[in-house]
């Protein structure tokens, strides 16, 4: 691999970020549902929820956020019928994909971090490498 570069998706890729975020911060409420708790127990995982939907919603923090609603998951997913354990699955793979790419150029951190282009290349200057 010669060259690799890595920045925030913008254009079509961006938007279906932005779509996937949004549905995931709707998500977000429905694994607080699902998940046991008491009344204390349930005001907190409540404003758990918010906060990550909220974070989901602008693009903040957005991996972490991904990722405390992906284990959130599959806390759900212990306690769900087989029906909504294929259902939540599919959500843990959803919150991966996330994680794994971020949150796209339509989010706060993309204007917090920039719209940097990071290049890889095999060869360092120091070696000899043509530029």
């Amino acid at each position: 691999m010669s060259n690799y570069v890595c920045r925030y998706p913008d254009g079509i890729a961006g938007v279906a970020l932005l779509l996937i975020r949004v549905g995931y911060a709707l998500v977000a409420f429905g694994v607080v549902a699902a998940l046991p708790g008491g009344s204390r127990v349930g005001i907190a995982l409540h404003l758990a929820a918010a906060l990550v939907a909220l974070c989901l919603l602008l693009g903040f923090a957005t991996r972490g956020a991904a990722l405390v609603l992906g284990v959130a998951i599959v806390v759900a997913l212990i306690s769900a019928s087989p029906m909504q354990q294929l259902i939540l699955a599919g959500h843990v793979g959803g919150c991966m994909l996330i994680v794994l790419i971020g949150a796209g150029a339509f989010s706060i951190d993309a204007r917090r971090h920039g719209r940097r282009v990071i290049h890889l290349q095999t060869k360092t200057p120091d070696r000899g490498a043509d530029d």
